[in-house]
């Protein structure tokens, strides 16, 4: 039965994938701004890399909803506000994220010795710096020792108006201009369930869908982290009760870069992020650990369903499983390939299972246009036939297949990306949701009073003559762009090679210094495996960060 405009709910989700998908993601909004579409988003469900510029859209959005009524809301100001986002984005990777990880000795010490600050709690603290900050723009409490406050989850309550009774669940129906809520996705190792961030709570929550709280309760068995309500950290009188039952005093403050440093926390890249002091069973304290949301649904689509969204619009830059002619079976790499079997599995049923809801949707991800193929018994007949062909090809939103398929293969990481790398991103994305969007019809959501009375001069536009008939050297730097640490030895070999050289006799010299330093040389030069392990840490950090300064130079 088709839902009334007044009970229709559009939800956006925006997928795992380091910074190639927060890019991606980029030029989605673009297009969806460009439509009068993006107003009307009333959920925002994102994992990963969709949570790190999801928080982003989500604080200069704020902004807006409290600077102006809802009268006064034009499509510019949605335009804007993704390009201010873009411009954040791009400064906060142009810092290499990953570069400056291991790259504060203080910090360092600080992660070897505390159970309490890991390297999850120290990338949080990056985006925080150069990102959120960034984004909220006004000033900070400052504590001892000038360290600025961190922005708080319970401070992302979108208030229109000043309106502290504002409840977008009941309001929002109202407006032009939806007040979106943010879910940003973890996942709970405790219990194996996803684990949400918002505004008003975190933890697990049930579906809003019976039907499917039903099964779940059927089911599974284990044990479920209710969520717990922080409480309003601007009290005024006459504000009602705060919401049972609250976080515990240690975690009414929790940051919302934590929460997106556990929603990225790629499992084996980083520590699992800690939630102590908040619950507990049979007198023993349960310590949360939180990985990254993608292990559950790395699509982000659990969230809409579950809040009751029956306009779904995808945005997936997420990383799926390549094909192998001969697949590893050396152990870790064996068991490696299976985890992402299951995560790849677990995205196929995801994506087939929302046809069956007869839930109208819009799917946009870094293999649409491409086709699959299939070998046939025997020796080599040649080429392989290819099969699973795609609704419409990349040429029908203006891709080269080549182009896309080196797109879908950029790492998913978080260091730094040249400018080809993210203006080709978000054109892609922006181009693909020109095509999936208005074949979907979404495009009749936008309303006129919202639109863009100009069409926008959007700067990746500057690469869309290269994306649809791409140069030789265009193609060269995006196929790098799939290496994390050596894409350098692709594109200027010589200064790799020299860059390297210099690297290593670096590291040598601050191990050996250092070690001359403590009277200690024989024992960890060269003969102790500390000795190594000192150099090879050493030369990784100063490695990241010269590659990085050098591909602003040569990559772009």
């Amino acid at each position: 039965m088709e839902a009334s405009a007044e009970t229709e709910r559009l939800g956006l989700a925006l997928s795992g994938g380091g910074f190639r998908a927060a890019f991606f993601h980029v030029g989605v909004l673009a297009r969806l701004a460009e439509l009068g579409v993006l107003p009307k988003i009333e959920v925002i469900s994102t994992v990963s890399g969709g949570s790190i510029v999801g928080a982003a859209y989500y604080l200069r959005l704020r902004r807006l909803l409290h600077e102006k009524s809802d009268d006064e809301i034009t499509g510019e100001d949605y335009v804007r506000l993704v390009s201010e986002v873009d411009e954040l984005l791009r400064d906060a990777v142009g810092k290499d994220i990953r570069g400056r990880l291991l790259a504060n000795p203080l910090k360092n010490i600080q992660m070897l010795v505390s159970r309490k600050y890991s390297r999850s709690d120290r990338i949080g603290d990056l985006y925080d710096r150069y990102l959120y900050k960034q984004a909220w723009q006004d000033p900070r409490k400052q504590h001892p020792g000038g360290r600025e406050e961190q922005i708080e989850m319970r401070e992302l309550l979108i208030e229109p108006g000043g309106d502290r009774d504002f409840n977008p669940e009941v309001a929002n129906h109202t407006r032009r201009a939806k007040a979106p809520v943010l879910l940003i996705n973890a996942t709970t190792l405790n219990t194996g369930h996803n684990w949400r961030f918002e505004a008003v709570r975190m933890g697990e929550p049930l579906p809003e869908d019976t039907r499917r709280t039903e099964i779940i309760e059927e089911t599974d068995k284990n044990m479920r982290l209710d969520p717990g309500y922080f409480p309003r950290k601007d009290r005024q009188a006459g504000d009602p009760p705060d919401r049972e039952p609250g976080v515990p005093s240690a975690q009414e403050g929790f940051p919302l870069a934590l929460a997106v440093a556990a929603s990225a926390c790629v499992p084996g890249a980083f520590h699992p992020l800690t939630i102590s002091d908040m619950y507990w069973n049979d007198n023993d304290p349960v310590r949360v650990q939180l990985v990254d949301g993608g292990v559950q649904d790395n699509q982000g689509v659990q969230g809409l369903l579950d809040s009751g969204c029956t306009r779904l619009i995808l945005s997936d830059a997420s990383g799926q499983l390549k094909d192998e002619n001969k697949a590893s079976t050396w152990l870790p790499k064996s068991l490696s390939r299976s985890a992402s079997i299951a995560t790849d599995r677990v995205r196929d049923e995801q994506l087939t299972y929302l046809p069956t809801e007869r839930r109208k949707y819009a799917l946009m991800h870094l293999r649409k246009g491409l086709d699959g193929v299939a070998l046939t018994p025997g020796e080599d007949t040649g080429d392989p036939s290819t099969e699973r062909d795609p609704e419409y090809d990349t040429a029908a939103f203006g891709v080269d297949a080549a182009v896309q398929d080196a797109l879908a293969k950029i790492r998913t990481d978080l260091d730094f990306f040249s400018d080809t790398e993210a203006g080709s991103l978000e054109l892609d994305g922006y181009l693909m949701s020109v095509k999936e969007l208005e074949m979907r019809n979404f495009g009749a959501l936008g309303e006129a009073g919202l639109l863009p009375t100009a069409t926008p001069s959007w700067d990746f536009l500057a690469f869309k003559t290269s994306i649809g008939s791409p140069d030789p050297e265009y193609l060269r730097k995006l196929r790098a762009g799939s290496k994390k640490f050596f894409r350098l030895f692709s594109l200027k070999p010589a200064l790799a090679w020299l860059l390297l050289a210099i690297v290593v006799a670096l590291a040598a010299a601050v191990v050996g210094g250092a070690c001359l330093l403590a009277d200690a040389l024989d024992a960890c030069w060269p003969e102790e495996v500390g000795g190594w392990l000192l150099l090879a840490f050493v030369a990784i950090v100063v490695w990241s960060n010269v590659t990085a300064w050098t591909a602003r130079r040569y990559e772009s």
